[in-house]
């Protein structure tokens, strides 16, 4: 990226973070493997097992590995270790002695799935409020939450996390106590939990009621993001059985819509117009911001006008249509003008 003539622009990129875009997820390249021993042949098996569920987390498809090229590539995942060690399991509910933690390389996951011709899913996520009215027998409904129901919490942070999705439970303090009811989640009521999300920043928010009876579990789930929504009906045995298919179900229909193939070599050159850029701070935020995003493979400045407007050329690794499907996660970056793929130039306003 060039930045000829901004006086001081290095160093504000090395001093700025960037800031939330919808959720970072920074878990999407380490994987936790359970194994019995410490030997070399089952820590082989445990980093292609950890290698894998990063690779499902990263493309949002549990079919990925249906892919040849990426089994093929499977026995040389020890190439991609960034960082690996041995953790004790936090509880005594784990039957292994041991956890094998592993980092893996983010550059080399993405160009493994380049190669293979496999969409790829930002660490930038929608953040989920999740809505959970449980019911059991000798016990009232009430919505999930860290205090009240810190072992069915757990449960669903756990899987949400292991398929790379950033879903949070409400506080269910006064402040939410007074905004909404479990008559609101068992009912579906978008207006009262929308409402009450807006304290929490989310992007989508799960709405679920689970009953558990002694020896059955039935659940419906509502997946709502923007004016789009989608249902389930999960039943099993207990919390631990509804858990894994409904993160991915949920995994999957964000990925369908988030997810980007993008190859090795420039598809597209695109003039980016961004607006409302009034301090230095910001400029590096939205160069910063931009690299991040998947399809983009360079950022260039070709302009800073002297009422803030900046036009930068964007080259990109997929299609116009991915670059403007990326920009509308976390809405950093607010579009101001119609855009087609025939545009010569794009139009958006930057939203701090």
């Amino acid at each position: 990226m060039r930045a000829t003539g901004l006086i001081g622009l290095n160093l504000f990129l090395l001093l700025m973070t960037l800031p939330a875009l919808a959720m970072k997820v920074d878990s999407l390249y380490k994987s936790t493997v359970p194994v019995t021993t410490q030997g070399a042949t089952e820590r082989s098996h445990a980093v292609q097992e950890a290698l894998s569920q990063v690779l499902i987390k990263v493309s949002g498809s549990t079919q990925i590995l249906s892919s040849s090229n990426l089994k093929a590539r499977l026995g040389t995942a020890d190439t991609l270790i960034q960082q690996m060690g041995y953790i004790t399991p936090p509880s005594n509910k784990n039957r292994v002695p041991y956890l094998l933690e592993v980092q893996f390389d983010p550059m080399g996951i993405h160009q493994w799935l380049r190669d293979a011709g496999i969409a790829e899913w930002d660490q930038n996520r929608p953040l989920i409020i999740a809505w959970i009215a449980y019911e059991a027998p000798g016990h009232p409904s009430e919505i999930v939450n860290n205090d009240l129901t810190p072992e069915i919490a757990t449960l669903f942070k756990q899987n949400a996390e292991q398929y790379g999705l950033p879903l949070i439970l409400p506080l269910m303090d006064m402040t939410d106590f007074h905004q909404i009811s479990t008559t609101d989640v068992i009912d579906g009521t978008l207006a009262n939990l929308t409402n009450a999300a807006k304290r929490y920043a989310s992007d989508a928010m799960l709405i679920g009621q689970v009953t558990q009876a002694s020896h059955s579990l039935v659940s419906r789930w509502k997946l709502v993001l923007g004016d789009q929504q989608w249902e389930w009906n999960l039943a099993g045995q207990s919390i631990a059985d509804i858990a894994p298919p409904l993160m991915t179900h949920i995994m999957t229909t964000l990925a369908t819509r988030f997810a980007i193939i993008t190859t090795n070599t420039i598809q597209k050159d695109l003039l980016l117009k961004v607006t409302g850029i009034t301090h230095y701070p910001d400029f590096a935020q939205l160069t910063r911001y931009l690299t991040h995003l998947p399809p983009v493979a360079n950022v260039e400045i070709i302009k800073i006008s002297p009422d803030n407007d900046v036009i930068l050329k964007v080259s990109l690794r997929s299609n116009q249509e991915s670059f403007i499907q990326a920009l509308s996660v976390g809405q950093r970056l607010i579009k101001t003008s119609p855009t087609t793929s025939s545009n010569t130039m794009v139009v958006y306003q930057w939203n701090p």
